[in-house]
């Protein structure tokens, strides 16, 4: 106990043992520190958990960096064709336009449904009404029986362009 009130009592030998241990812990401290700091820097973690937020939010439009197709009003010109297979091919182009646009936003997936597993309806208020439209649109496109109205089409179309409006991409 003596010891620890006066540090010169120790013998020279423990003291010594005692200052190694303690250099080896600094030693050992100070290189997981750096490997923690390397490690962070250089998986990107940091921006993908905090900083793209912060960058969404101070910006004016959230998803700047998103680009929309610039032929949206030509689908949308499309949906109102006469012919059925040009109505259909619009609907299709649309559905994979708005999956692409998720995929950049970083809401990864092959199918709509897929890409919107884990998209709140704070992001994308029409959720459940654009999964019900892409259903009805891939059903009606992928079965060549059925019909396409333009009335459909146009219906198909607006929740679409609702969509890319809430994520303030139109």
């Amino acid at each position: 106990m003596e010891y620890i009130i006066n540090p010169e009592l120790l013998p020279p030998h423990l003291e010594l043992i005692f200052n190694l241990i303690r250099v080896l812990f600094i030693i050992i401290s100070a290189g997981l520190f750096v490997a923690i700091i390397y490690f962070i820097f250089s998986t990107d973690i940091l921006e993908e958990k905090y900083l793209k937020d912060v960058l969404e939010f101070t910006k004016a439009s959230p998803y700047k960096n998103v680009k929309i197709p610039k032929n949206w009003e030509s689908l949308k010109e499309k949906s109102r064709n006469e012919d059925v297979s040009e109505r259909k091919l619009a609907i299709v182009e649309a559905g994979d336009m708005i999956v692409s646009v998720l995929n950049e936003m970083g809401h990864e997936g092959d199918s709509l449904k897929e890409c919107l597993s884990e998209v709140g309806t704070e992001i994308i208020p029409n959720k459940k009404e654009l999964i019900d439209v892409y259903e009805k649109g891939k059903d009606v496109v992928y079965n060549p029986e059925k019909k396409l109205s333009e009335e459909e089409a146009g219906e198909i179309m607006e929740v679409y362009e609702k969509t890319l409006k809430d994520l303030q991409l139109l």
